[in-house]
């Protein structure tokens, strides 16, 4: 006589669980359920500006017909953790100026799924005066109807000059103009001061002084 052996009804249930376990064909990456991100998969983020931002990332799982699942769980990772970190649950906290890859990976067993979202931040720190160099406790000086370009470098925290970062020109007085791209012209006798300053409130600065007449070998 033949004796059937019977799995206990909670071994079976796991055996029968795991046998028809479905794993995610796709992971994609969301922001937060509140944002215009998400609903987009992985989606492309604004720029950071401060130190300390932050931003809740969230990991859906699809089939293979592009369906959704549910929440996938996944494990964060950053590509460039002095720029960003990430938390277990897709906190992304900015931590300086860069670009970073933040990565969602699902694992379970030999199956493994991954989705990616690039972050960049711009920390402005400083502006500097390039061109006319400015000497300490001296005025730069212009004789009317003169017209010099002036330059300022926007500089990031890690001392980085900012390419195409914005810059706001004004002078202190009608003794010289300045257009928003930094050509001042000389308009009347008297002092002044021209100020560049970047979008983080920093700003450098050069005394002006515009006489009626031009020195011999002036600096144009």
């Amino acid at each position: 006589m033949k004796v059937s052996k019977l799995l206990p009804l909670g071994l079976a249930a796991l055996f029968l669980t795991s046998a028809c376990e479905t794993h995610p064909a796709e992971i994609k990456i969301k922001g937060p359920r509140d944002s215009v991100e998400s609903t987009q998969a992985n989606p492309t983020f604004a720029t950071f500006t401060k130190k300390d931002d932050t931003l809740q990332l969230r990991a859906s799982g699809f089939d293979d017909k592009g369906r959704y699942m549910g929440t996938a769980l996944v494990k964060w990772d950053s590509s460039n953790r002095e720029v960003a970190t990430v938390s277990s649950t897709g906190l992304i906290t900015v931590l300086s100026s860069g670009k970073a890859n933040i990565t969602a990976k699902y694992q379970k067993g030999e199956v493994s799924r991954e989705a990616s979202v690039p972050v960049e931040a711009i920390i402005v720190k400083e502006i500097k005066a390039v061109e006319p160099q400015p000497e300490a406790g001296k005025a730069i000086e212009l004789g009317i109807g003169e017209i010099v370009n002036f330059k300022a470098a926007v500089l990031n925290d890690r001392g980085e000059a900012i390419e195409g970062a914005k810059v706001r020109w004004s002078s202190s007085s009608w003794a010289a103009t300045v257009t928003p791209t930094g050509e001042v012209e000389a308009r009347a006798i008297g002092t002044t001061q021209i100020v560049a300053e970047a979008d983080n409130g920093s700003t450098a600065r050069w005394d002006l002084a515009v006489e009626d007449w031009k020195k011999p070998g002036k600096r144009r």
